[in-house]
């Protein structure tokens, strides 16, 4: 059988000097081919979809997508929701059910039948009543960074939970921001083999907007407090040394309520992701989803299937005074000139200069492209500024 070697090197200490000492684990590689199932039922309107895949070795980055598929959801009372893959977005199944059939107390499951004929099915989870949705706000604070072993100024952001009795004691939040940023110069003048000229100049990669999840995994739980109710609950940091507050943030926040089980498994999920990678990091804990194999019961899956309240908003923050890093270095041209410029860098724009012409400075991408390095031009609809 085909195995994957990992060396991780173990520190040993011993009096007045230290060695390292290399031990090789055999990983069977069947341990990184298993179906991974991403998604959950949401009380919010609207198509909702669920990815399938196949989880890989360490040393492979591809993804993996499980394709052709037949995938329901099912409620306890017996009605079926088939999901559909599109051709452009293998992998992904998306299905419908209409804001009457979902409610509050009712148990949803997830039914797969893989290719291969294999049947897996998740626990029945059972929709819960959320809270109402609770505004985060923020203040300037600071953020210990371990990897440079110091502070980083910032914006910290929190939220007050205001739960009833018959609101699900199980929070999850996700957070989706978005921010503008921009390039530094105009595309003016470039050259390809020969100098061009552009006027007016162009301004069209100058704006961004760039939209991302915030990776952060945030569960809490009411359940031994006397009220549902929570103050000053930590949510992300936005340090002051990048861009993403230099012109304007907006979050989408998602407040998200769990049954007990799948809370269990986010929490347990949260507490892997969070550990620190050193030699006194506890154990990693293990994170049981609720979807088995009906045809081959020893096979494990990835992933659980639940079915969550949501609540969102969205808020936004106007520009701060940040200091990003620079990610725009222009390169003066030698006494080469031209000559230092490879094809492939073609169209290598230059920097204009006070008389109305150029210098013999190159422009790497960044510097006159926004999108570069991530997000597009394209204005969100509900960007303000």
């Amino acid at each position: 059988m085909h195995r994957n070697k990992i060396v991780i090197y173990i520190l040993s200490l011993a009096f007045l000097s230290s060695c390292i000492k290399p031990f090789t684990p055999n990983i069977d590689s069947d341990a990184a081919s298993k179906i991974v199932v991403s998604g959950k039922l949401t009380n919010k309107e609207g198509f909702q979809t669920v990815t399938i895949s196949k989880s890989l070795p360490l040393d492979d980055l591809n993804y993996q997508a499980l394709t052709n598929c037949s995938v329901s959801i099912w409620d306890e009372y017996g009605n079926e929701y088939k999901a559909f893959e599109f051709p452009s977005s293998v992998g992904d199944y998306t299905y419908y059910i209409s804001p009457e059939n979902i409610k509050v107390g009712t148990a949803y499951y997830i039914r797969i039948i893989t290719p291969d004929g294999d049947e897996l099915v998740s626990d029945p989870d059972i929709m819960p009543q959320v809270a109402p949705i609770s505004i985060p706000y923020y203040k300037k604070d600071s953020s210990y960074n371990e990897v440079y072993n110091s502070y980083t100024t910032g914006l910290k952001f929190n939220v007050d939970i205001e739960g009833i009795l018959t609101d699900s004691r199980y929070y999850l939040f996700e957070m989706d921001a978005t921010y503008e940023h921009h390039a530094v110069y105009d595309r003016e003048w470039y050259y390809d083999g020969s100098v061009h000229h552009i006027f007016p100049p162009d301004s069209s990669l100058f704006y961004c907007w760039t939209t991302e999840r915030v990776p952060e995994i945030f569960t809490l739980s009411t359940k031994q407090l006397a009220e549902n109710k929570f103050k000053n609950f930590d949510l992300h940091f936005v340090s002051f040394y990048k861009d993403y507050l230099t012109h304007g943030y907006s979050l989408l926040f998602r407040q998200i309520g769990l049954s007990r089980e799948a809370y269990l498994y986010w929490e347990s999920v949260r507490l892997n992701n969070n550990q620190n990678a050193s030699l006194y990091s506890k154990q990693p804990v293990d994170t049981q989803g609720n979807i088995k194999y009906l045809t081959n019961p020893e096979n494990e899956v990835l992933g659980f299937f639940a079915a969550t309240a949501i609540r969102e908003t969205r808020i936004f923050i106007e520009p701060q005074p940040t200091q990003p890093y620079p990610i725009c270095t222009p390169m003066p041209l030698e006494r080469a000139g031209f000559r230092e410029i490879a094809r492939n860098d073609y169209p290598a724009f230059l920097m204009n200069n006070p008389r109305g012409t150029y210098s013999m400075i190159m422009l790497p991408d960044p510097c006159v492209n926004c999108a570069s390095l991530h997000g597009s031009n394209i204005k969100p609809d509900f960007w303000p500024y």
